[in-house]
């Protein structure tokens, strides 16, 4: 697993300058209220993700103060995403693994096998107007 630890230290850089212009005290909040912080602009939903998954306690706030829980939660992202790309399958065949990691990223990893499972037809945006294809195609080195 180094070259994909090696892969997703590169691929965290990328997304770390695209969401937050390499700010670990970033900060967005949506138009309903969802807030977004950090290097990698984690919501509350995904940190809750990871405390259940390491039975740890902490706020966004904490978080967002924090650039060596960032590291590890960032590492921890990208695992998670890439232990789901592999159950994958098959399915994932013919995609650009980082596409996929930008994907989950964006669209969650719900969002991310319903785009695999519909060749990219399942396409939504983000309130910005990102959408899943336009990380896909940015991260993916197809552009």
């Amino acid at each position: 697993t180094e070259g994909r630890d090696a892969a997703n230290k590169t691929l965290r850089n990328k997304l770390e300058a695209s969401e937050s212009s390499g700010r670990s005290d970033a900060e967005i909040t949506l138009d309903d209220g969802r807030k977004f912080v950090g290097l990698m602009q984690m919501g509350k939903a995904r940190l809750e993700d990871y405390k259940r998954a390491t039975n740890t306690s902490f706020t966004q706030e904490q978080f967002k103060n924090d650039p060596e829980l960032q590291d590890k939660v960032g590492d921890w992202h990208l695992a998670d995403i890439d232990k789901n790309i592999d159950e994958l399958g098959e399915n994932s065949k013919g995609y650009n693994r980082d596409g996929l990691r930008a994907v989950a990223h964006l669209g969650g990893i719900g969002g991310m096998k319903k785009y695999v499972k519909s060749k990219g037809q399942y396409n939504p945006s983000d309130q910005l107007g990102t959408s899943l294809s336009d990380y896909y195609d940015k991260f993916s080195g197809d552009v």
